[in-house]
């Protein structure tokens, strides 16, 4: 049986692009390596598979036509629902210093665990991560750690020489390491640092798509959701224009999520997402930027962390300020904490929105004048003394309930959500099956002492 590499198309991962196969010396039909790990072993013919023949003049493949057929179409699979996609290239773009890291460590703690909704909800996964950009030992691992994360399940990918992991040179060692180590979320702490291609050469667009290809096409092959961070472009003045300059990366891109301050409360950031049309828009997602305590190794350590977690229903443009010039009065402040904290899936008491607003400096008259911009709807209830019920209109006619001041009933996810962690960890690094592979991981261990 004969290796060879083609441009040929999977019928499990439907990869168009240097696929690994087998050719059946007796009879001439390829087997592919993905198809068969995901347990298909019987030959395929060339129209089941979508087979690109050479031409014998060594033209290069011939260009086919092929019908629709529903038997090959499988639905968007989610790593965070509505938020990162599997099998896709996803993007996390935020200035330096807005917290991306202290996110990325929170959401890897939350799949360690398989809390995060989606697909992947009730699997302890493992999370790889690659980039340079921030200490793997000094910064990674605190972070891990004060998030909650099971750290033997956050594995660091590097080059066993010290460089870079190259999207495109190295992604056929990075799929086996991947699939070793049972991988299903790799993150690219900087995307920038691991793609190959000329910052100043001609033709942006091209090179960057071309440079971004591999790692959608790892997505795809292996079923994992790949997630790059990038800092945004700062003259940007719409989401398109805020990723690094270039419309090529949020082209390339299926699930683009976008982190920034909150416009109106200190010390909170807010995600949303900014391009996707996989799935309907899901909630801002909104957290207290704190502050976690703990020793270990005789060290007093000091990491931020995650926490008083919200949802409401803040857009790219609010952050970004695209809509209108920035509404800095009393009427405009109570208009954004009303949009942050009422969901839009049916009637909740105006109480807890008043006050909100009064911990700001809000009165409940401008609150009122608020509502009315907003053309919330209202009503009040049959109790004895009866409480005043807003909704966004045409929202759901059911009536909710807040859970204290920490948010709405089933949207809290800031309690109880992850075990306890031991106060005094030990962190070991070892360095796990570098073999021939060129690429090296690193896991870190808790050893209590």
């Amino acid at each position: 049986m004969s290796d060879d590499v083609r441009a040929a198309r999977c019928p499990s991962c439907r990869q168009t692009d240097e696929v690994h196969y087998w050719v059946q010396e007796d009879t001439g039909q390829p087997q592919f390596e993905c198809w068969r790990d995901h347990g298909n072993d019987a030959n395929l013919d060339e129209g089941h598979f979508g087979w690109f023949p050479q031409q014998e003049n060594g033209a290069g493949p011939h260009v086919i036509a092929r019908a629709a057929d529903l038997s090959r179409a499988r639905p968007t699979r989610w790593a965070w629902q509505n938020r990162f996609a599997i099998g896709c290239l996803n993007l996390l773009i935020g200035n330096e210093g807005v917290g991306k890291g202290t996110l990325i460590a929170w959401m890897a703690a939350q799949w360690t665990h398989g809390l995060l909704d989606g697909d992947l909800k009730g699997q302890a996964i493992s999370v790889g991560i690659l980039g340079d950009e921030d200490d793997f030992d000094d910064v990674w691992t605190p972070r891990l750690h004060a998030a909650g994360a099971d750290l033997g399940r956050v594995l660091q990918i590097e080059r066993a020489d010290g460089d870079v992991v190259h999207v495109r040179a190295d992604r056929e060692k990075l799929a086996v390491l991947l699939e070793e180590n049972g991988i299903k979320v790799v993150i690219y702490d900087q995307l920038l640092d691991n793609l190959d291609f000329d910052p100043k050469g001609g033709n942006q667009q091209k090179a960057i798509r071309d440079a971004l290809r591999p790692a959608r096409a790892l997505a795809r092959q292996l079923g994992v959701a790949v997630l790059g961070a990038l800092h945004p472009n700062k003259r940007g003045q719409s989401f398109r224009d805020l990723v690094a300059g270039s419309v090529a990366y949020n082209a390339v891109s299926r699930s683009s999520m976008f982190l920034a301050d909150h416009p109106q409360v200190p010390d909170r950031r807010v995600l949303v997402r900014g391009k996707g049309n996989l799935s309907e828009m899901p909630d801002s997602f909104d957290f207290h930027l704190g502050n976690h305590l703990f020793t270990a190794n005789d060290e007093l350590f000091a990491v931020p962390v995650v926490q008083d977690i919200q949802y409401g229903q803040m857009t790219a443009d609010d952050l970004i300020g695209v809509d209108a010039p920035k509404d800095d009065t009393q009427i405009g402040r109570a208009c954004s904490l009303i949009r942050l904290r009422l969901p839009r899936d049916g009637w909740y008491p105006a109480r807890p929105l008043y006050d909100w607003c009064a911990e700001e400096g809000i009165k409940e008259r401008t609150v009122e004048r608020a509502k009315a911009k907003l053309e919330l709807e209202s009503k009040k209830t049959p109790t004895v003394p009866p409480e005043a019920l807003w909704r966004w209109p045409g929202s759901p006619d059911n009536e909710k309930s807040y859970v204290g001041t920490d948010g709405f009933d089933g949207f809290d996810g800031s309690k109880g959500d992850i075990p306890d962690k031991p106060d005094v960890p030990h962190a070991q690094d070892s360095a796990v099956g570098t073999g021939q592979m060129g690429l090296r991981l690193v896991e870190t261990e808790e050893d209590d002492r």
